[in-house]
Protein backbone atom coordinates (compact mmCIF):
# COMPACT_ATOMS: atom_id res chain seq x y z
CA UNK A 1 0.00 0.00 0.00
CA UNK A 2 1.25 3.47 -0.84
CA UNK A 3 2.34 5.67 2.05
CA UNK A 4 -0.39 8.21 1.27
CA UNK A 5 -2.96 5.43 1.81
CA UNK A 6 -1.45 4.51 5.17
CA UNK A 7 -1.89 8.09 6.38
CA UNK A 8 -5.22 8.77 4.66
CA UNK A 9 -7.34 8.98 7.81
CA UNK A 10 -4.90 11.28 9.60
CA UNK A 11 -4.78 13.59 6.58
CA UNK A 12 -8.53 14.20 6.46
CA UNK A 13 -10.30 16.97 8.42
CA UNK A 14 -12.42 15.41 11.15
CA UNK A 15 -15.77 16.05 9.44
CA UNK A 16 -14.57 14.58 6.16
CA UNK A 17 -13.02 11.63 7.99
CA UNK A 18 -16.38 10.81 9.57
CA UNK A 19 -18.14 11.18 6.22
CA UNK A 20 -15.72 8.86 4.42
CA UNK A 21 -15.88 6.29 7.22
CA UNK A 22 -19.67 6.33 7.00
CA UNK A 23 -19.80 6.12 3.20
CA UNK A 24 -16.41 5.76 1.44
CA UNK A 25 -16.61 7.34 -2.00
CA UNK A 26 -14.18 7.92 -4.86
CA UNK A 27 -10.41 7.45 -4.73
CA UNK A 28 -10.23 8.67 -1.14
CA UNK A 29 -12.94 6.20 -0.17
CA UNK A 30 -11.02 3.32 -1.74
CA UNK A 31 -7.91 4.30 0.23
CA UNK A 32 -9.91 4.63 3.45
CA UNK A 33 -11.41 1.16 2.95
CA UNK A 34 -7.95 -0.35 2.44
CA UNK A 35 -6.72 1.36 5.59
CA UNK A 36 -9.63 -0.07 7.56
CA UNK A 37 -8.80 -3.53 6.24
CA UNK A 38 -5.34 -3.20 7.75
CA UNK A 39 -6.46 -1.92 11.15
CA UNK A 40 -9.61 -3.99 11.63
CA UNK A 41 -8.65 -7.36 10.15
CA UNK A 42 -8.64 -9.35 13.41
CA UNK A 43 -11.80 -7.73 14.74
CA UNK A 44 -13.62 -8.35 11.47
CA UNK A 45 -12.66 -12.02 11.49
CA UNK A 46 -13.84 -12.34 15.09
CA UNK A 47 -17.26 -10.98 14.12
CA UNK A 48 -17.52 -13.44 11.23
CA UNK A 49 -16.56 -16.37 13.46
CA UNK A 50 -19.16 -15.31 16.05
CA UNK A 51 -21.91 -15.79 13.44
CA UNK A 52 -21.73 -19.55 13.92
CA UNK A 53 -22.45 -20.25 10.27
CA UNK A 54 -23.64 -23.68 9.22
CA UNK A 55 -23.87 -25.42 5.85
CA UNK A 56 -26.36 -23.80 3.51
CA UNK A 57 -26.81 -20.62 5.51
CA UNK A 58 -27.77 -17.40 3.72
CA UNK A 59 -25.94 -14.41 5.21
CA UNK A 60 -26.60 -10.67 4.94
CA UNK A 61 -23.94 -7.99 5.56
CA UNK A 62 -24.97 -4.38 6.04
CA UNK A 63 -22.21 -1.97 5.00
CA UNK A 64 -19.70 -4.34 3.42
CA UNK A 65 -17.15 -1.69 2.39
CA UNK A 66 -14.78 -3.01 -0.26
CA UNK A 67 -15.90 -6.60 0.28
CA UNK A 68 -12.66 -8.06 1.60
CA UNK A 69 -14.48 -9.91 4.38
CA UNK A 70 -16.71 -11.85 1.98
CA UNK A 71 -14.31 -14.77 1.29
CA UNK A 72 -13.96 -15.26 5.06
CA UNK A 73 -17.75 -15.49 5.34
CA UNK A 74 -18.07 -17.96 2.46
CA UNK A 75 -15.30 -20.13 3.93
CA UNK A 76 -17.05 -20.65 7.28
CA UNK A 77 -19.21 -23.57 6.12
CA UNK A 78 -20.25 -25.49 3.03
CA UNK A 79 -22.63 -23.83 0.55
CA UNK A 80 -22.85 -20.51 2.44
CA UNK A 81 -24.45 -17.80 0.31
CA UNK A 82 -23.81 -14.10 0.89
CA UNK A 83 -25.69 -10.90 0.10
CA UNK A 84 -24.58 -7.40 1.03
CA UNK A 85 -26.09 -3.93 0.98
CA UNK A 86 -24.15 -0.64 1.13
CA UNK A 87 -24.98 3.04 0.62
CA UNK A 88 -21.73 3.72 -1.29
CA UNK A 89 -21.72 3.10 -5.04
CA UNK A 90 -17.90 3.10 -4.95
CA UNK A 91 -17.92 0.24 -2.46
CA UNK A 92 -20.56 -1.74 -4.37
CA UNK A 93 -18.45 -1.57 -7.53
CA UNK A 94 -15.21 -2.42 -5.72
CA UNK A 95 -16.69 -5.31 -3.74
CA UNK A 96 -18.25 -6.82 -6.87
CA UNK A 97 -14.94 -6.48 -8.72
CA UNK A 98 -12.91 -8.09 -5.93
CA UNK A 99 -15.41 -10.94 -5.52
CA UNK A 100 -16.19 -11.41 -9.22
CA UNK A 101 -15.65 -15.16 -9.04
CA UNK A 102 -18.13 -15.58 -6.18
CA UNK A 103 -20.65 -13.36 -7.97
CA UNK A 104 -20.34 -15.41 -11.17
CA UNK A 105 -20.82 -18.62 -9.18
CA UNK A 106 -24.01 -17.29 -7.56
CA UNK A 107 -22.43 -17.33 -4.08
CA UNK A 108 -22.39 -13.55 -3.50
CA UNK A 109 -24.38 -10.48 -4.52
CA UNK A 110 -23.89 -6.79 -3.78
CA UNK A 111 -26.70 -4.24 -3.61
CA UNK A 112 -26.76 -0.43 -3.46
CA UNK A 113 -29.22 0.78 -0.86
CA UNK A 114 -30.05 1.67 2.72
CA UNK A 115 -30.74 -0.58 5.69
CA UNK A 116 -33.93 1.39 6.24
CA UNK A 117 -35.51 -0.21 3.16
CA UNK A 118 -33.77 -3.38 2.04
CA UNK A 119 -34.61 -5.11 -1.26
CA UNK A 120 -34.99 -8.56 0.28
CA UNK A 121 -38.04 -10.69 1.00
CA UNK A 122 -39.23 -11.45 4.51
CA UNK A 123 -37.35 -14.26 6.29
CA UNK A 124 -34.58 -14.44 3.67
CA UNK A 125 -31.50 -14.84 5.89
CA UNK A 126 -30.18 -17.10 8.64
CA UNK A 127 -27.66 -14.51 9.79
CA UNK A 128 -27.18 -10.75 9.47
CA UNK A 129 -24.11 -8.78 10.49
CA UNK A 130 -22.47 -5.39 10.27
CA UNK A 131 -19.07 -4.06 11.33
CA UNK A 132 -18.59 -0.40 12.23
CA UNK A 133 -21.88 0.68 10.68
CA UNK A 134 -24.67 1.08 13.20
CA UNK A 135 -23.08 4.02 15.00
CA UNK A 136 -23.82 6.00 11.83
CA UNK A 137 -27.57 5.43 12.29
CA UNK A 138 -29.22 8.52 13.76
CA UNK A 139 -32.45 6.61 14.26
CA UNK A 140 -31.80 2.84 14.44
CA UNK A 141 -35.48 1.91 14.84
CA UNK A 142 -36.16 1.56 11.12
CA UNK A 143 -32.99 -0.40 10.21
CA UNK A 144 -33.35 -2.75 13.19
CA UNK A 145 -36.97 -3.47 12.26
CA UNK A 146 -35.81 -4.24 8.72
CA UNK A 147 -33.09 -6.56 10.00
CA UNK A 148 -35.64 -8.50 12.02
CA UNK A 149 -37.97 -8.65 9.01
CA UNK A 150 -35.42 -10.22 6.68
CA UNK A 151 -34.19 -12.74 9.27
CA UNK A 152 -35.78 -16.17 9.45
CA UNK A 153 -37.27 -17.36 12.77
CA UNK A 154 -34.29 -18.28 14.92
CA UNK A 155 -32.03 -16.07 12.80
CA UNK A 156 -29.26 -14.09 14.49
CA UNK A 157 -28.13 -10.49 14.05
CA UNK A 158 -24.51 -9.71 14.98
CA UNK A 159 -23.40 -6.06 14.98
CA UNK A 160 -20.16 -4.44 16.09
CA UNK A 161 -19.80 -0.71 16.69
CA UNK A 162 -18.01 1.96 18.69
CA UNK A 163 -18.79 2.42 22.38
CA UNK A 164 -18.99 5.90 24.02
CA UNK A 165 -15.99 5.37 26.34
CA UNK A 166 -12.78 7.06 25.08
CA UNK A 167 -14.32 7.57 21.64
CA UNK A 168 -12.31 9.01 18.72
CA UNK A 169 -12.63 12.68 17.80
CA UNK A 170 -14.92 12.10 14.81
CA UNK A 171 -17.47 10.13 16.86
CA UNK A 172 -19.85 13.00 17.55
CA UNK A 173 -23.45 13.67 16.46
CA UNK A 174 -22.45 16.82 14.55
CA UNK A 175 -20.35 14.56 12.31
CA UNK A 176 -23.10 11.99 11.88
CA UNK A 177 -21.87 9.48 14.49
CA UNK A 178 -24.20 8.43 17.30
CA UNK A 179 -22.71 6.36 20.12
CA UNK A 180 -24.94 4.34 22.46
CA UNK A 181 -24.29 2.12 25.46
CA UNK A 182 -25.49 -1.44 25.98
CA UNK A 183 -28.72 -0.39 27.72
CA UNK A 184 -29.64 1.85 24.78
CA UNK A 185 -29.00 -0.95 22.27
CA UNK A 186 -30.97 -3.43 24.39
CA UNK A 187 -34.01 -1.14 24.40
CA UNK A 188 -33.73 -0.43 20.66
CA UNK A 189 -33.51 -4.12 19.74
CA UNK A 190 -36.46 -5.07 21.91
CA UNK A 191 -38.52 -2.20 20.49
CA UNK A 192 -37.75 -3.57 17.01
CA UNK A 193 -39.19 -6.95 17.98
CA UNK A 194 -36.14 -8.96 19.02
CA UNK A 195 -36.91 -11.01 22.13
CA UNK A 196 -33.33 -12.05 22.86
CA UNK A 197 -30.41 -9.62 23.12
CA UNK A 198 -26.92 -9.65 24.62
CA UNK A 199 -23.87 -7.43 24.40
CA UNK A 200 -20.14 -7.74 24.99
CA UNK A 201 -17.83 -4.77 25.60
CA UNK A 202 -14.29 -5.21 24.27
CA UNK A 203 -11.18 -3.03 24.75
CA UNK A 204 -9.06 -2.65 21.61
CA UNK A 205 -5.50 -1.39 21.48
CA UNK A 206 -5.28 0.80 18.38
CA UNK A 207 -3.29 3.56 16.72
CA UNK A 208 -5.16 6.85 16.46
CA UNK A 209 -5.14 9.27 13.52
CA UNK A 210 -1.98 10.92 14.88
CA UNK A 211 -0.10 7.63 15.15
CA UNK A 212 -0.40 7.37 18.94
CA UNK A 213 -1.30 4.14 20.74
CA UNK A 214 -4.68 4.33 22.43
CA UNK A 215 -7.45 2.14 23.82
CA UNK A 216 -10.79 2.18 22.05
CA UNK A 217 -13.92 0.32 23.04
CA UNK A 218 -16.22 -1.67 20.80
CA UNK A 219 -19.50 -3.31 21.68
CA UNK A 220 -20.66 -6.57 20.10
CA UNK A 221 -24.46 -6.70 19.82
CA UNK A 222 -26.17 -10.08 19.37
CA UNK A 223 -29.92 -10.49 18.87
CA UNK A 224 -32.11 -13.41 17.86
CA UNK A 225 -35.46 -13.42 16.10
CA UNK A 226 -37.56 -15.96 17.94
CA UNK A 227 -40.73 -15.69 15.85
Amino acid sequence: MAEVEKDILASLPVAKRAKQLGSPEGKIGLAVAERLNDTNRQGNLRTVEMLGLEAGHHVLEIGFGNGRTVPDVIAQAENVRYAGIDISSTMVDEAARFNAGLVAAGRASFHLGSAERMPFADASFDRSFSIGVVHFWENPAGPLTEVRRVLRPGGISQMTCLYPRNAPDFARPEYGVYLRDDADWDALHRAAGFSEFSSDLVALEMTDSEGKSTTRYAIYLTARRSQ
